[in-house]
């Protein structure tokens, strides 16, 4: 079982927060003070201000959004969740890397194609909180010891009822996330036409 499928199945049984990034507020405030410079680890203030998406957010916000999320450790060549899967969760990469692959034969072990690497600070699954009855169109595997930092959807219907304007505000850089995703798509098909094309003409 994939570690998203095993998350659901906690949520559904009302047991979601095992695993919740829970910072104790003075601990974030200290995080997020000038002498942070002093430790050396990568406090999670420090990281989600160098997350492109979330650059918007006031640090009160930041700090209120990551009560929301699910920190978990994946060893190398451990399945986050499977192309076909049901899709709940968007992650952030804390630390590590994973690798997303496709074309995945049903029924067998094989994972597919090796699509991308996606490491530190980079992020995936938005569609997974965004449709409804979204199915993964990829496998993601971290491809070394990895830390993920997750939400999902119940996270997010939470969000949205304790703290409406933050919610609207990360569901605005979601759709954002998609929007840039999907011109990137429709830029790399019209060159890929171009070259076809061309190759046509030459024939």
């Amino acid at each position: 079982m994939s570690y998203e499928k095993d998350q659901m199945e906690k949520f559904l049984k009302g047991d979601g927060s095992s695993d919740r990034l829970d910072i104790p507020l003075l601990k974030y405030m200290w995080d997020a003070s000038p002498l942070a410079f002093m430790t050396t680890k990568e406090s999670y203030h420090e990281y989600f201000k160098k997350i492109s998406v979330l650059q918007s957010f006031s640090d009160n916000e930041i700090r209120l959004f990551t009560k929301f999320l699910h920190r978990r450790e994946f060893a190398v060549n451990e399945v986050i969740f499977r192309q076909g899967d049901s899709g709940y969760g968007f992650y952030f990469i804390f630390s590590g890397s994973v690798n997303i692959y496709a074309n995945q034969q049903i029924q067998t072990d094989d994972l597919g194609d090796l699509v991308i690497r996606l490491e530190k600070r980079q992020y995936f699954g938005e569609m997974g909180l965004l449709e409804d009855f979204n199915r993964r169109s990829a496998t993601v595997v971290a491809a070394e010891s990895t830390v993920l930092l997750g939400i999902f959807k119940p996270d997010l219907e939470r969000m949205l009822e304790i703290y409406p304007v933050l919610g609207a505000k990360f569901l605005r850089e979601t759709a954002l996330i998609m929007a840039n995703r999907m011109g990137q798509l429709t830029r790399e098909i019209l060159t890929l036409k171009k070259k076809v094309k061309d190759l046509e003409q030459r024939v």
